[in-house]
């Protein structure tokens, strides 16, 4: 794009007045901006219907840098003017300060504007084609941005994701871990006594059970009758003493 052409009106007025302005078109030509703005609102408060004067201040303004001020100075002296050509001036030097602070969107409104009243001007086309130009880059690169950083939130998402698996996947294992703790490692203090069953004795058949009692019972009467016995010699011993 070109390099801002500052569109500037030479006060020629001969009036008292209008000294500062004529002192502040000296400190512009000289590239003193700062006094030359100074200069400028003084003159606008003795004449503040003076379109050139409210343009030559946002010229000014605009090599300071101060865009917005600049713009506001711009769109003041245009409401001014009456001459289609000079509003178109306004429009261009406001929608070029705009372009170059990458404010595309006001620019080319500014642009139009200019391009309604001075539709043959080759700076305003110029700019104004440069302008869209640059716009359509801007948005390309936000778009890629816009991507970029969507590709960067999946990618964190997904890391999260896993981190969350992992832990999970840790949290299962003490999990596993303390229940094998609590059913104890096998040894006899961590034993149920309950779970150790005590022999049970041999199944015996009804006949073995009867041969068992008959001998038992025969053995009673053999320790009976030789209690008896027993008895009966003890008796007998004391009958052959008297």
């Amino acid at each position: 794009m070109k390099t801002f052409l500052i569109l500037f009106f030479s006060l020629l007025f001969t009036a008292s007045s209008l000294n500062d302005a004529r002192k502040a078109n000296d400190a512009f030509r000289s590239g003193d901006y700062e006094t030359a703005v100074s200069l400028y609102n003084q003159a606008i408060e003795n004449n503040p219907n003076d379109a050139r004067l409210h343009f030559n201040l946002g010229s000014a303004l605009a090599r300071l840098g101060q865009a917005e001020q600049s713009v506001r100075a711009f769109e003041r002296a245009k409401e001014l003017m009456d001459d289609p050509q000079q509003q178109a001036m306004a429009d261009y030097n406001a929608g070029t300060l705009l372009s170059e602070s990458e404010m595309y969107d006001e620019a080319l409104d500014f642009f139009r504007n200019a391009l309604r009243k001075n539709p043959n001007d080759p700076d305003t086309k110029h700019n104004y084609e440069m302008s869209v130009r640059k716009q359509q880059e801007q948005q390309e690169q936000d778009q890629q941005q816009d991507q970029d950083d969507q590709s960067d939130d999946d990618e964190e998402q997904d890391q999260d994701q896993q981190q969350d698996q992992d832990d999970q996947s840790d949290d299962e294992q003490d999990q596993d871990q303390d229940q094998n703790e609590d059913q104890g490692d096998g040894s006899p203090e961590d034993q149920d006594p309950r779970d150790h069953e005590l022999p049970q004795p041999d199944e015996i058949s009804q006949d073995e059970a009867e041969n068992i009692l008959n001998a038992l019972e025969q053995l009673e009467r053999e320790i009976l009758e030789n209690r008896k016995k027993e008895a009966e010699d003890a008796s007998s011993s004391s009958d052959k003493d008297w």
